[in-house]
């Protein structure tokens, strides 16, 4: 710990020490009930620190033909699942007492997530690990692994919960 949150003689006055996490807990979110874990996993550690929630959800563009009936079927689906994840973390985080703030991102997930870190601040990145077979990590799926490898911000990944 440094001088000035020692309260050491001479040291700047900083304001009160929140510890590590003093900013944003971020939270990705689609429309899996993984995801819905990690959410209640970073409202209880924003409730439980006192810092704000903010919870992105990301449209994934997925190389169909842009414009094409299929594409923009495809986007109007994944639009309307963003957003009905994002109002399922609302709820959840105003049951908690909590306001979250609510993103749509669109483009690749984890490039969106991080830099939707990196504009917010978030002192935490909390995701939830699906199963996927066929990954290079048993239930660390592409995405995730991204995250965990460019985070600036320490990466917070809740397993499902068993039964």
């Amino acid at each position: 710990m440094d001088d000035a949150r020692q309260g050491a003689p001479g040291a700047a006055a900083r304001g009160p020490s929140r510890g590590p996490i003093g900013g944003p807990v971020l939270v990705a979110v689609n429309d899996s009930p993984a995801s819905f874990e990690a959410a209640e996993v970073a409202i209880a550690i924003a409730r439980a620190l006192g810092v704000t929630l903010r919870a992105v959800a990301v449209v994934e563009h997925d190389g169909l033909v842009a414009g094409s009936p299929e594409a923009v079927a495809f986007e109007s689906a994944r639009e309307q699942a963003c957003t009905a994840a994002l109002g399922h973390v609302e709820r959840l985080a105003s049951r908690a007492g909590l306001v979250a703030g609510l993103v749509t991102r669109r483009g690749r997930v984890a490039a969106e997530v991080l830099a939707e870190a990196d504009s917010c601040g978030a002192d935490l990145i909390v995701l939830g690990r699906m199963e996927r077979p066929g990954h290079v990590v048993s239930g660390i799926g592409s995405h995730t692994m991204h995250v965990l490898e460019f985070a600036r911000a320490p990466v917070l990944v809740v397993p499902p919960s068993e039964g």
